[in-house]
């Protein structure tokens, strides 16, 4: 087994308990879990410990730590239910931790350089995020939004409603209907072969780009309470539009563009850093076999 995948098979053993794969486990667990509202500092007295193993802590802060190793979808599950097998595999960590040591792997040249590697991984990631938390603050993301909406072209949209029928003959007949008072949504839901009819037709608001050409250029000609003159022919059939209103398509408020912005500004923010980075340092690049590489040979 590649010891690289540890955290992986233990974190998929975590997952497995929930569905029957170890039952032991659960049987052993304590009945209720200690409920985290703020994440405790590693080693201070509000991380509270958990279970010991020959005299070894495990912490709250273990806990933790491999929640943070398990997939999206099972993390959303209550700590209730995680933690009596999280605890489970937290001392088995112990218990593999305490081996390794007493095998001195601590001192082994290929853990050190794995251990250096995550460090600088770690050191990387928590400096990218420290810069992004400070560009990307409150203040920048409503002044990005006033910005994309005072950029954003208007997009014009109507209501509609249609009845579609087979044939042009029965578009006609069904206009004449109209014109003598006939009620629209009515007719929609008896004639219609549309599977919306059911609403009366309503096809609620669309953009021009949302229809097939025919029909979008008919509706977005008429006027907001009219019905269409003739029938509109498309690839679905025959169709008789009433529109119903027109309007300016409303701009998404601050709440629905707010996740899309920041990570826009997350991104842009990251990428400025990299390159300030870059123009402050002097970087030299070798190919593998330690020859300098040309220079025009060195990715920008």
């Amino acid at each position: 087994m590649s010891v690289s995948r540890l955290p992986t098979l233990l974190a998929m053993a975590v997952a497995m308990t929930w569905f029957g794969a170890a039952p032991a486990l659960t049987q052993t667990a304590p009945a209720a879990a200690p409920e985290i509202k703020t994440p405790p500092e590693p080693g201070s007295a509000e991380d509270t410990i958990v279970a010991t193993v020959d005299g070894m802590q495990v912490r709250q802060s273990d806990i933790l730590a491999l929640i943070e190793t398990l997939p999206a979808q099972y993390r959303q599950i209550p700590m209730e239910m995680l933690y009596p097998a999280l605890l489970e595999r937290a001392i088995d960590g112990a218990l593999l931790q305490r081996a390794g040591e007493e095998r001195k792997l601590a001192d082994d040249p290929v853990v050190k350089r794995r251990v250096q590697a995550f460090r600088n991984r770690m050191v990387q990631e928590e400096y990218l995020t420290r810069v992004i938390d400070e560009g990307v603050t409150e203040a920048a993301i409503e002044e990005r939004y006033k910005k994309t909406l005072s950029e954003t072209p208007k997009i014009r949209e109507v209501r509609a409603s249609h009845i579609l029928v087979e044939s042009e003959d029965e578009a006609k007949a069904i206009i004449k209907q109209l014109e003598g008072g006939a009620d629209f949504a009515a007719i929609a839901r008896e004639k219609s072969i549309d599977p919306g009819k059911d609403n009366g037709g309503d096809l609620g608001f669309f953009t021009a780009d949302q229809m097939v050409p025919e029909f979008s250029e008919a509706a977005f000609e008429m006027k907001p309470g009219s019905h269409s003159k003739t029938p509109v022919k498309s690839q679905f059939g025959w169709h008789v539009i009433k529109v119903a209103e027109a309007r300016d398509k409303p701009a998404p408020s601050l709440e629905a563009a707010r996740e899309q912005i920041s990570n826009e500004l997350a991104e842009e923010t990251a990428r400025k850093k990299l390159e300030e980075l870059r123009e402050k340092a002097t970087v030299e690049r070798f190919a593998l076999d330690g020859q300098p590489m040309p220079p025009q040979a060195a990715p920008k």
